[in-house]
């Protein structure tokens, strides 16, 4: 009240006007409002006069008018400066068209190849993650031993009575829970049919140790009824059509049809579709308590045999599952006792494998799927890394070069009073500028290319700046980094040069300070020359796979897997054999590029006594034309005969391969022919004492990777799997749609399933050359980076050179001389980079051959090849540059600037 009595303006406006204001404004701007103040206070009230008094300083209170805040003067000259460097960065990168394209393009082929296979990486080791208590969750695997203690099988399934009992014997798991996979049934809901659909069978915990969201209904309902089927979103899809959310198709029914049973099943739960991450899939789910009355008390409690089970425990929290192994020998003594006199353990063993080492690390019998490689997704993961130096040191070199160009405006800068700091920020502006320019190239080339690595390495990788955040940012945060660590260095260097050294340019700095570029390359090329000898020895070992004869003829032969519903053998094969394309045929347990899985334990008659082998020797069951239809060779004795049966004749049939001769003691085959030998026995059937009919050439029945072993085959139609056919190479289609006609007359339930045996050749070494195919793009790629970056620095050499180059060709030197002298250092640094790459990529690859019982020979051609070949690329990236400069007219270079 004061205030306005004695007619003084608001002394706190005007005290927020004085903390506010510029001082230099300040003075005239309070003056001016007093004395308007005073005037209003005459001509109207005061308090209108005081309101108009704080409005107006209110409305002074703008940015322009404000005192500057401490360090504010400071950050507007960085921001002015930073505007600054980020022009004339601009300017240097459109003045310098090509290197700055050398640079970026580099660069983002390297960012691209790295995020691919970051992707491809993070996709192997992610299988199956998702479920919640994956760390806890175990396989159970089966082991079964030779006589002598040797590992003879190792099962990826187990017995069905593995699961009920080991959650009975052991309180550390608390849940148990087994699959069955059923022999593919149809499915008819109205009048749709589905035919062979995949329906597996499972333990009423399925939902409480593996983790399946539900869409409709719950965990707890799903298999409240014997005839309870769960569907995945997909298989709904396929039942009851795209709009099945607005139905309630929960408690429809749906008929199932398999090997001549018919059940009605009820829809009592949908859950989302299997994850691609996981290493079994499965579309419909039941519960396994269907399947007791087909097998019977003692198969469902059996551990003994007959591994079809797949089965899962579920450990408590922090157990140790190694420990729980220590059991298993007490195990099988308790419920299976003595086997031939002796303890169970003694041939039995099971292991606890855990989930998330299942796809990258197992490759037992009986894998429900093919698995990846651990040792795929390292050498991947080394590979993808290394790429990435190779662009970021590329850069760096290229960097170091292009800077070093401008040593006299490092020197103009300096005369005019730049420090060091700005000399800094100017160039690891430009540098961070190209590795921004780099990033949508990068991400544009990974969009381009993953749809070739899906169809190649049969996955669904998908890259989304949004799903994939994690993954953008550490690529965009890499790149910056690269720009930062890559123009650190030629930019302290080049800041810390004495001004007069600077004015004069480079050429007055000596070269021993530069070496560092030197290291750079010769980087470049160890990682070029390393992925070049990885490429030609698996390129190399592939084509031995190829080229090497496996023992048996894989062309043009078809394998048609059998069904139960085939009732007579002999007359599909004689239907079969009427077609005139169709040259032979044969049925047999297995074919050649499966495994020799079947052991029954064989004896061999030494004198008078009957003598246990202490070797595995595994057979196959076959007919008199398994030999001649796969063009094995007989080197002693005799075919089979038509009418020989092994389970029916008083006297047993064997024929041998040459390793089982030797094995028994016979070097030559000849020799074995008659001799005496029992074989185990299959289903309750005794094989029996009989002798050996003839002998075979070894031939690779199993893959390259495994070596060959002591085989027998057996004369029976019993445990068929396999019918084989030779046909011929014209009309091809004809000849399948004749198989297949011919099928349905003997199975009309399940559709015919063939594939040809030069394909499951081929598939055993898919994993291989996968690997060999992405080396070969990865090496294009580093030696094309490579070659740009070389094609820069020639561009800097000869830039540099260009007075020397013109003297040298005034005084007579040839272009040869100076191709010579531009090429030589770079020479040098090859061979320093062979000398250093070769033993390390020698030892890696040497240990990947290892890998393969039969491999190829690495030769003195084939290691001096990366060699010759780097100096090829070399020569032809320098030539065209070098033969440039080297030619043109020594007067033109000799000009004054």
């Amino acid at each position: 009240m004061a205030e306005v009595e004695n007619g003084i303006p608001p002394t706190r406006a005007t005290k927020f006007l004085k903390w506010f204001c510029k001082h230099e404004y300040y003075e005239d701007i309070q003056g001016d409002l007093e004395e308007e103040f005073h005037y209003l206070s005459k001509d109207s009230t005061l308090v209108k006069a005081k309101k108009w008094y704080r409005w107006q300083i209110i409305k002074l209170f703008r940015p322009s008018m404000m005192k500057k805040i401490k360090g504010q003067e400071e950050l507007e000259t960085q921001n002015t400066m930073f505007k600054n460097h980020l022009k004339i960065g601009i300017r240097n990168l459109w003045k310098y068209k090509s290197g700055t394209a050398i640079n970026t393009l580099g660069l983002a082929l390297g960012l691209s190849a790295f995020m691919l296979i970051a992707l491809f990486v993070k996709d192997e080791l992610s299988y199956d993650r998702h479920h919640e208590f994956a760390d806890e969750i175990h396989r159970v695997t089966v082991e079964n031993f030779t006589l002598d203690g040797e590992l003879s099988r190792h099962w990826a399934f187990a017995s069905a009575g593995h699961a009920e009992r080991l959650k009975q014997d052991y309180s550390a798991i608390t849940h148990a829970v087994r699959f069955f996979l059923w022999a593919f049934p149809d499915i008819q809901y109205e009048q749709k049919k589905l035919p062979s659909q995949q329906v597996v069978f499972a333990g009423d915990e399925v939902f409480d140790v593996f983790t399946f969201p539900f869409i409709q209904g719950n965990k707890e309902e799903a298999f409240k009824d014997l005839y309870s089927l769960v569907l995945t979103k997909t298989t709904a899809i396929r039942i009851f059509g795209e709009d099945w959310e607005e139905k309630n198709i929960i408690g429809e029914t749906v008929e199932l049809y398999a090997e001549g049973q018919k059940s009605l099943f009820e829809i009592s739960g949908v859950i989302e579709d299997m994850s691609n991450q996981q290493h079994f899939q499965f579309e419909y789910l039941a519960p396994i308590r269907f399947v007791y009355s087909f097998f019977g008390e003692e198969e469902m409690n059996n551990i003994g045999g007959n591994y079809n089970w797949l089965t899962y425990v579920r450990l408590e929290p922090g157990t140790d599952a190694v420990e729980l192994e220590e059991y298993s020998k007490e195990f099988f003594n308790k419920y299976i006792g003595k086997r031939r006199g002796r303890d169970a353990s003694e041939f039995y063993g099971f292991r606890f494998q855990p989930l998330l080492d299942i796809h990258l690390n197992s490759n037992l019998e009986g894998e429900v799927q093919a698995n990846g490689s651990l040792q795929q997704v390292y050498i991947f993961s080394i590979v993808g890394l290394l790429l990435l130096l190779v662009a970021c040191v590329n850069y760096m070199n290229l960097a170091t070069s292009h800077f070093s160009r401008r040593m006299k405006e490092v020197g103009v800068r300096k005369a005019i009073g730049a420090g060091q700091s700005s000399l800094l920020a100017q160039f690891l502006t430009e540098s961070v500028l190209i590795c921004i320019l780099a990033i949508p190239l990068a991400l544009g080339c990974v969009y381009l290319g993953l749809p070739y690595i899906n169809s190649f390495m049969s996955k669904e990788l998908m890259f989304s700046l949004t799903e994939n955040l994690e993954l953008t940012l550490s690529v965009f945060v890499l790149t910056i980094s690269v720009g930062l660590i890559s123009g650190l260095y030629p930019a302290l260097f080049l800041s810390r040069v004495k001004l007069l050294s600077a004015l004069k340019g480079e050429s007055s700095i000596k070269a021993s300070r530069w070496n560092f570029r030197n290291w750079l390359v010769t980087f470049q090329y160890i990682v070029t020359i390393s992925l070049i000898f990885a490429l030609l020895v698996i390129d190399g070992q592939m084509k031995f796979i190829q080229t090497s004869d496996p023992g048996y003829t894989r062309s043009q032969v078809i394998d048609l897997g059998l069904s139960r519903e085939v009732k007579n053998l002999e007359r599909l094969k004689r239907e079969l054999l009427e077609h005139p394309n169709i040259e032979m045929g044969t049925y047999s347990s297995r074919i050649p590029t499966g495994r020799l899985a079947d052991n029954w334990g064989s004896q061999f008659f030494k004198g008078d006594s009957l003598v246990p082998n202490n070797f595995r020797m595994p057979c196959i069951m076959v007919d008199e034309d398994f030999i001649p239809t796969y063009e094995i060779e007989l080197i002693a004795g005799e075919n089979f005969d038509k009418k020989m049966e092994m389970f029916e004749d008083s006297t047993g049939y064997y024929i041998i391969n040459r390793r089982a001769a030797e094995f028994l003691g016979y070097a030559d085959p000849s020799q074995i022919i008659g001799e005496r030998l029992a074989y185990g026995s299959f289903d309750g059937k005794d094989m029996g004492l009989g002798r050996i009919y003839g002998v075979v050439e070894d031939f690779h029945f199993e893959s390259l990777h495994s070596p060959i072993v002591p085989m027998v085959m057996l004369k029976t139609n019993e445990n068929i799997r396999e019918l084989s056919l030779k046909i011929k190479e014209s009309e091809i289609q004809s000849t399948l749609e004749f198989i297949e006609q011919v099928w349905v007359s003997h199975d009309t339930q399940n559709p015919a399933r063939y594939k040809f045996v030069d394909e499951l050749f081929d598939r055993q070494y898919m994993q291989e050359e996968r690997l060999g195919a992405m080396i070969k793009v990865f090496a294009i790629i580093a030696i094309f980076i490579g070659c740009l970056g070389l094609i820069g620095m020639v561009g800097f050499i000869i830039e540099t050179k260009t007075k020397e180059i013109g003297i040298r060709k005034a005084l007579g030197a040839s272009t040869s001389h100076i191709l010579f002298i531009i090429s030589n250092q770079f020479f040098k640094l090859i061979g320093l980079a062979f000398l250093i790459a070769l033993p390390v990529t020698y030892w890696l690859m040497t240990d990947w051959l290892q890998s393969f019982e039969y491999r190829m020979g690495i030769s003195v051609l084939l290691i001096l090849m990366p060699l010759a070949l780097t100096c090829v690329f070399t020569m032809i990236t320098l030539g065209v540059q070098t033969l440039r400069a080297a030619m043109a007219n020594p007067v033109d270079s000799l000009q004054d600037e």
